[in-house]
């Protein structure tokens, strides 16, 4: 295995694992903080101290509207201050918070309905959301209900002192991505928010010293858990709201140039079209001092990483910064990462040995794969034949995680943890598909979204990659799938162009599939721009796509075969 550069300080997790989120926020050095810029980047900059001041005043507001310690907040708004400093209120107190997602248009009938699950699943004491937010669940939800504006200008009470919450208590309530299924509630810990982030910072090179950009979204756990465990380590915050980023995605590396940014993490989407927006306006941007910048949350493109680094590394972007990662919700949030002295390591895949095979080692990719990594110090990662016994290394099959920051199991309405379907013999099993390449992680996709045609399992990321680099096809909006019981694949993609320019795009895409990969699809259909299912934090939901393509729900403007 080659070495693994180890920074001289990082979040160390014996020094995190014995204090809460808000002990941490008072052990931080006086002139660390958070700085949260809106809508126009304008930036209102808060000490760690003073936040420890009005968290307590939020916890003391939120105890008068009925909350105590170990009970369920549910929070729906944007990235502000006013919800950042509810959020380590609701720490404070010893609750647990539980981000909704937010509506994509003007509230539809579905992120109602969504809503509505999660608050069921959570039994909530008390939500927490703007005036808009109120408004639009007026009547639909029955929990109640308090506005940011109303809860900050509400008098606390006296009542008595506040204990510091105890760092086994359940921190959050994260939902999964819900990719291949409904997203289900998982129980994590304060400490476990604490130290996930301090071992992933021992793997990766970050630590107290570091600035830390984000727009990462609060009801994902690369965004939540992020921002609790760095923010308890005492680095540097600076935060947007993620419409921020969606709405002006060049505010993000700007922001990282503007203040310092020696370290920030998004999906892969999200460095694709940074480098895409800058090739396309150039702005003046310096990224020499961006140590680190972690890539996870979704499959990693080798391709879209080269693109990024070409464009990015002109304007100082280091040819180590970017750090894959790979980690879930039901595992706290890091599981394996690669560290900022390392270059991204590209793998090609060997094909699995006769033994492999016997033991139930799968398929192979038809990509070249990034590895993620070795496993974040404490945590161990195993392949698992369909046999159940680990297999060598470079043999596909599940991956099996062990360590401190997985999760008991699933959260249920009553407050039980269920981990009937998740672990097994001491080990989550994740659902995905990966291999160990000289000790570090290699993931291939999902069981649950195989492809498979003529009896063979093919990986769907093989070709909605391939189809994306076709001129004309929107990147990050391409699923393939196969139709049960006729074996057949299906591309449904969203493009640029419309009418009779989609017949010559989609002969295009069938032309590319034909040459690069190892299987010609059924049909490539192009649907209306924006329809393509996705779960809240923008992943592709391919078993949600199939089920509407086979009961004609999909807003089909063209179909090529």
């Amino acid at each position: 295995m080659p070495p693994h550069h180890v920074p001289a300080r990082s979040f160390l997790a014996s020094e995190a694992s014995g204090h809460s989120i808000a002990e941490g926020l008072l052990k931080a050095r006086e002139s660390a903080g958070m700085t949260v810029l809106d809508a126009d980047l304008s930036p209102r900059r808060i000490g760690y101290r003073e936040l420890a001041d009005l968290a307590e005043e939020a916890a003391r507001a939120l105890r008068a509207q009925g909350v105590c310690a170990g009970d369920q907040v549910c929070l729906l708004s944007p990235t502000t201050k006013d919800l950042l400093i509810t959020l380590f209120g609701i720490w404070r107190l010893g609750a647990a918070p539980v981000v909704l997602p937010r509506p994509r248009g003007s509230g539809s009938e579905a992120f109602v309905e969504e809503v509505r699950r999660r608050i069921k699943a959570a039994v909530p004491t008390l939500l927490v959301t703007t005036e808009k937010g109120a408004q639009l669940l007026e009547g639909r939800i029955e929990v109640p209900t308090v506005s940011l504006r109303r809860l900050r200008t509400s008098h606390a009470g006296v009542g008595g002192p506040l204990p510091m919450p105890d760092p086994d208590s359940i921190g959050l309530l994260q939902f999964t991505s819900g990719t291949t299924a409904l997203s289900r509630a998982v129980p994590v810990t304060q400490a476990q928010l604490i130290n996930n982030i301090a071992a992933a910072g021992e793997r990766t090179g970050f630590g107290p010293q570091d600035t830390y950009v984000s727009w990462l979204p609060l009801y994902h756990d690369m965004g939540i858990v992020s921002l609790a465990g760095i923010a308890a380590g005492g680095a540097d915050v600076v935060v947007m709201a993620t419409e921020t980023f969606t709405q002006q995605p060049s505010c993000w590396l700007r922001t990282v140039s503007d203040y310092g940014g020696t370290f920030t993490a998004a999906p892969n989407f999200a460095y694709r079209l940074a480098a895409k927006v800058q090739a396309l306006r150039p702005a003046v941007l310096n990224l020499s001092g961006l140590r680190i910048a972690i890539n996870g949350a979704e499959p990693i493109d080798a391709d879209a990483l080269a693109q990024a680094q070409d464009v990015l590394g002109r304007y100082g972007f280091g040819d180590t910064a970017m750090c894959p990662m790979y980690g879930m919700a039901e595992a706290t949030l890091a599981v394996s990462g690669s560290d900022h002295a390392t270059s991204v390591r590209v793998v090609d895949p060997v094909e699995p040995s006769a033994d492999a095979v016997a033991r139930g080692g799968q398929a192979l990719p038809d990509r070249r794969l990034v590895s993620c990594g070795p496993p974040i110090p404490g945590t161990e990662v195993r392949i698992s034949g369909t046999d159940g016994g680990a297999l060598p290394e470079g043999a596909v099959g599940e991956v099996l995680v062990k360590g401190p920051g997985v999760t008991p199991g699933y959260w249920t309405a009553g407050g039980q943890v269920d981990s009937s379907t998740s672990h097994r013999e001491g080990w989550l099993a994740t659902g995905d598909l990966g291999f160990l390449d000289q000790g570090e992680l290699v993931i291939c996709g999902r069981i649950k979204d195989m492809v498979i045609v003529g009896g063979r399992n093919l990986y769907p990321e093989d070709y909605e990659m391939v189809a994306e680099r076709v001129p004309g096809v929107r990147a990050g909006n391409v699923v393939a799938f196969s139709v049960p019981d006729r074996e057949r694949m299906v591309i449904v993609a969203e493009g640029r162009s419309a009418g009779a320019d989609l017949e010559v795009l989609g002969r295009q895409v069938m032309d590319r599939l034909n040459e690069e990969s190892q299987h010609t699809p059924h049909e490539v259909l192009f649907i209306k721009p924006g329809t393509l299912p996705k779960t809240s934090s923008g992943k592709r939901q391919r078993q949600a796509t199939r089920r509407l393509y086979e009961r004609g729900g999909l807003d089909v403007l063209h179909t090529v075969r």
